[in-house]
């Protein structure tokens, strides 16, 4: 019979394998995060798209893009998507939450809510699991 200590490396081992590398974790939340990407531009320029021509700003629903990093900024495998754009960030803010005079309609809260499923189908593709 194995010692405990032999039982607990063997276990160890095996829990190894299940858990992913960070390079396939950033790749499997990068692959989610692009499909969140999609779906909130789609959605955004739905909403929220206007015939308004800002040379110097453009429209905020083709400018969502997604970063490798977390929102402090930090490398470590998350992955995030937003408006690198200040301007486009706080319009967004104020459309999703509302203020005394705009209505809140939550299309970035809803959106990433409709989204989990289709985000996680992308993860778990990237990282091999079967259905």
């Amino acid at each position: 019979m194995a010692t405990f200590e032999d039982q607990l490396a063997q276990f160890q081992n095996q829990l190894k394998e299940l858990v992913p590398s960070r390079k396939k974790q950033e790749e499997a939340n990068l692959a989610g995060a692009e499909v969140y990407k999609e779906r909130l531009s789609k959605v955004t320029r739905e909403k929220h798209y206007s015939n308004k021509k800002d040379e110097k700003y453009g429209h905020m629903a083709d400018h969502v893009e997604v970063s490798n990093k977390n929102i402090d900024g930090i490398e470590d495998g998350s992955a995030t998507v937003g408006w690198p754009n200040r301007y486009h960030a706080m319009n967004a803010m104020r459309l999703n939450d509302g203020t005394v005079f705009i209505k809140a309609d939550h299309f970035v809260d809803v959106t990433r809510e409709e989204s989990r499923k289709a985000i996680l189908e992308a993860q778990s593709k990237t990282l091999g699991f079967k259905k």
